[in-house]
C-alpha cells in the first residue's frame, strides 16, 4: 500500500484473488481511475480473468465477490477509501 492520499491495492487484490483461481497467472488488474481522480475518496479497479474463473471469482448470488470487496474496504475504512470491483472474463472485455 502506499500512502493514504494515492493508494494502489493492486498487490492487496491479487494476494486475495489468486488463490481462488484456477490460472492465477492469467489475472490482469487495473485501476480504473483517471488521473485527476487518483486524490478521490473512491477507487474502481477492474479485475480480468479466465472465463472458467469468473464464476470462483464471482460466487453463487455474488457472495465471493462481496466479501473481496468487504475485506478491501475494511482495510480502507481508516484512511475514508471505498473501493469499487468489476470483474470480466477476457472474452467479455475484448468484445467491448
Amino acid at each position: 500500500m502506499e500512502t493514504a492520499t494515492n493508494l494502489d491495492l493492486t498487490e492487496d487484490i491479487r494476494s486475495l484473488i489468486e488463490p481462488l483461481v484456477s490460472k492465477p497467472e492469467a489475472i490482469q488488474i487495473q485501476r480504473m481511475d483517471k488521473p485527476q481522480d487518483l486524490n478521490k475518496k473512491e477507487q474502481n479497479y477492474l479485475i480480468l480473468c479466465e472465463k472458467e474463473d469468473l464464476g470462483k471469482l464471482i460466487g453463487r448470488h455474488g457472495v465471493i465477490s462481496d466479501s473481496i470487496r468487504t475485506l478491501l474496504n475494511v482495510s480502507v475504512k481508516n484512511m475514508r477509501k471505498k473501493v469499487h470491483l468489476r470483474f470480466e472474463s477476457f472474452d467479455e472485455y475484448n468484445k467491448k
